[in-house]
This record gives C-alpha cells, structure tokens and sequence, in this order.
C-alpha cells in the first residue's frame, strides 16, 4: 500500500550521503580500471537496499518506474489474459475483449503448455506472465491444450493493453458483482461508475471481489471505502516509528444504501485491497470469505528522484479502524471457502441460498455440475476396488461446510450448522480419506454423514442435500 503523493526528503544523514559521493567519485576517476558510473551507482544502492532488508523498499528506474505505474494502473503491453497456475501449468482465467489473445481465439479454460517452444509446466505465474508481455508489434508463439481437441499452436502480437481496474456486472437474483484487480489512479472512477449501474439495475446485494489484488494507491482504497461506508467514518490508521498515529477518514457520501454485501479474499489480497477488506469488517458492513490474506500491513510513499527514477519508501504500519494489525497476520473470513472454484458460488450462495444443493459427478470428468452450472474440479472422481472417491474439500464446501487440517491430530475437521466431525486419515480403513498427489478423497458414501443422499448410476453420481 503506499501514496501516490511524494514523501518529503530529510536533511538528516549529510555527512554520511557526502561520503558516499566521495568514494563514489574517486573510484569512478582514479580507479585503475575505468568503471560505469551507472553500476557503480547501482551497486550502491543494492547495498543500502540489502541493509534495510525490506522487499517493499524497492529503487526504480525512471523505465521500471513507468511499468510499475502502468501495471497498476492496468496498462500494459502484452496479449490481455487473465491467468492462474493449475496442475503446474498456466491456465486462461480470462480472455479480456478486444485484445491480441481474444482476436486469436483463446478461451477461458485453455491451458498453454508451451512459450516459445519452452515447457511452460512448472513455471511460476511471473515467469509465465513475464515471458507472454513484451514490446508492442512483437510476436510471441505458444501452444494451447484445450479439452477435447489435439494441442495447437498460436501467434500472437502483442498491443498496449488498457484494462479497468474495476468492473461490475450484475449476477442473479439482483446480485451485484464488483471485481477490483488493484488500486489504480483511476480505480476510484471506475467503482463509482460501477455501483451507480450496478444500483440503477435493481442490486439488492453486493460481492466484491478483492482475490488476487495486490494492492496499490491508498487514495484509490479510502475513496472506494468513502463509496461504501459514507463520509467521516475512520478507514485505517497509520503507526510511524516514533509510535505516533495518524488517522485517515472517508471524506465523500455513499453510492449505496447499506444492503448484504460479500467480499472474497484470498492469500494473494494484499495491502491497500486489506485496508478495504479491514475496514468493512470492523464495520460490520460485510461478510469477509475465502481465505486468509497475505497481511501486507505497512505504508510505501513513493518519492521521486532528480533522474527520473523513484524510492517506494516503507514510512508506517498501518492498522484497521478497531487498531487491528494486519503486517504479517492477514485477515481472517468469517467464513473460510479454501476452494478457488468455489468461493464465488458460496458467496452467491450466503446472499441467496437455494433449498437444495445437487451436484453430479461423473467418473474422470475434470468437471462437475452444481445446481445446473460447471465447475473445474481439482480432482476428477475414480472407483477403486468397487468404492467411488469424490475430492473431498471441493464436494464438502460445495454442501457448504467448513473443511481444514488439523495437524496435531493428522485429521481433517469439518464444521457447519453447529456441529464438527474428524476424520482421521488411516489408508488401511476403507472408509477414511485417501490423499492422491494434492488432493484429498472421500468415499462417496461417507457423505451420508453430513445428510446428504447419494445415487450412483454407472459412472455418474448425483449428489443432493
């Protein structure tokens, strides 16, 4: 989280900084060999930067200054995909209109197996990322594995990318829906255009959807806050080192009267996206869900340079309105959905339940059918020796209970509706879990014990609760 307005330089640390400058000129005119005064200039403050040991204190060029703007900001030059890293292979969330991968007819749910020839398995998400943006009129060759047709491959010219930071749509039963990818110079706009719509076709209640975000400028999170909450109400308090306070409040009116609202949070919502998410949740205005976030709970101002460049500079904690602290802890959901394919089904779900929940699985299938609509499994169903297994996390969150590991005892706890059952994992009882790879299984008959009733029909099981 930092401010988009500068920080103010000190005067303090002269003689230091003097002597820095001194050894900084002599090395670069009388060293015996001749030396880049830019590398030695570098050089100097990756040293100072490895002092401080802060990943948020970070020097930038005046061309990285310029990226990490326009990334913020949703500028980018590339091909305008969304991506998440699956089975250890990048997979299209996503494809935004009117970009290079769109006019190349990449689909949501396409998998690229290859960049440039190059396996693209085992990647992180930024070395993935990294390798599909490039210069603007350039090209970039990938290889798409797409369900029920043999691989092939695409060419792709990459363009500026201009993408909302911020974009709502309305969901059934008169849900509104509010994504907000980070917290840009124009994200405040953006909220405020969508809630006005979003309201004008009737939204009865309110997801917003913070999965992902990472953050950005502070001015952006307090007016989305101002948006929600009204004006005067404290969103977050800063913590200098000295232990002074500062208090920042919401100065405009609410777009919106109070009405249910679900916020989906994860362990990649950082800083200012938490600065929001806090401040809901001591509010009492919403339902946090999902999982822990990533507690990114300090402040960066970011001070520009005389070449051009900048220092995003730590300055403060920050705290939320109840002085919660957030660096290194995260929030906590009320209500905790661990399954990515399944948080914004669950959150439809709370602010409009259904009477009966009815899944249907069938064997080796990579997706499952909830109340009509797919869903991505994490694990396809299999029958060993006469049993069908079912992933159990994904089916049990699905019926909406609470699932979680319990080390201590090598368990699994599962909550809901006032009651908790453990499952002890023991592979010599046909009826306990069964972990393959990552995923864990349950029998699919154990499934009466949370009241649900089970058909099995061939290769197909339909589940109702």
């Amino acid at each position: 989280m930092f401010w988009s307005a500068p920080a103010y330089a000190e005067d303090g640390g002269l003689t230091e900084a003097s002597t820095l400058g001194e050894v900084f000129g002599y090395i670069k005119n009388y060293h015996l060999m001749e030396h880049d005064a830019d590398a030695l200039l570098q050089a100097s403050i990756k040293g100072m930067l490895d002092v401080v040991d802060d990943p948020y204190t970070v020097y930038f060029t005046p061309g990285e200054l310029e990226q990490f703007s326009d990334e913020l900001n949703g500028d980018f030059e590339g091909i305008g995909i969304e991506l998440e890293i699956k089975d250890q292979l990048p997979r299209v969330v996503k494809v935004f209109s009117g970009t290079p991968a769109q006019k190349a007819g990449l689909q949501s749910g396409d998998v690229i197996v290859a960049i440039e020839g190059q396996e693209a398995k085992g990647l992180s998400i930024y070395e993935v990322v990294g390798a599909l943006q490039g210069k603007k009129g350039t090209q970039v060759h990938i290889t798409v594995e797409r369900e029920g047709q043999p691989d092939f491959q695409l060419a792709l010219t990459r363009d500026t990318v201009d993408l909302p930071t911020a974009q709502g749509k309305l969901l059934d039963h008169n849900i509104g829906y509010l994504a907000i990818e980070s917290f840009g110079m124009e994200t405040g706009q953006e909220i405020q255009a969508s809630l006005l719509e979003l309201k004008e076709q009737g939204m009865q209640s309110l997801i917003i959807d913070l999965r992902n975000n990472g953050g950005g400028y502070v001015d952006a999170a307090l007016e989305a806050a101002s948006y929600l909450l009204g004006k005067g109400k404290t969103v977050f308090i800063t913590e200098y080192r000295e232990g002074d306070q500062e208090v920042f409040a919401t100065e405009l009116d609410n777009l919106i009267e109070k009405l249910p609202m679900v916020v989906l949070i994860n362990e990649n919502s950082a800083s200012a996206s938490e600065i929001l998410a806090g401040a809901l949740q001591d509010y009492g205005m919403a339902t946090l869900m999902g999982t822990q976030t990533y507690g990114k709970g300090t402040v960066q101002d970011v001070v520009p340079l005389e070449n051009g460049g900048a220092l995003k500079l730590t300055t403060a904690y920050y705290l939320t309105p109840k002085e919660r602290r957030i660096d290194g802890q995260g929030l906590h959901p009320e209500r905790v959905v661990s399954s990515p394919e399944l948080q914004l089904y669950a959150a439809k779900q709370l602010l409009a339940p259904t009477s009966t929940t009815e899944i249907k699985f069938a064997a080796g299938a990579p997706r499952v059918t909830i109340n009509q609509e797919e869903y991505l499994l994490p694990g396809a169903m299999f029958e060993e020796k006469g049993q069908f297994y079912i992933p159990l996390r994904f089916t049990l969150e699905a019926l909406g209970f609470e699932v979680k590991w319990q080390t201590e005892s090598n368990s699994i706890q599962v909550s809901g509706q006032g009651k908790t059952w453990l499952l002890p994992l023991n592979n010599t009882i046909a009826s306990s879990p069964l972990i393959r790879g990552e995923v864990t299984y349950l029998p699919v008959k154990e499934l009466t014990l949370w009241g649900a009733q089970v058909q099995v029909e061939e290769n197909t099981i339909l589940i109702k609760r």
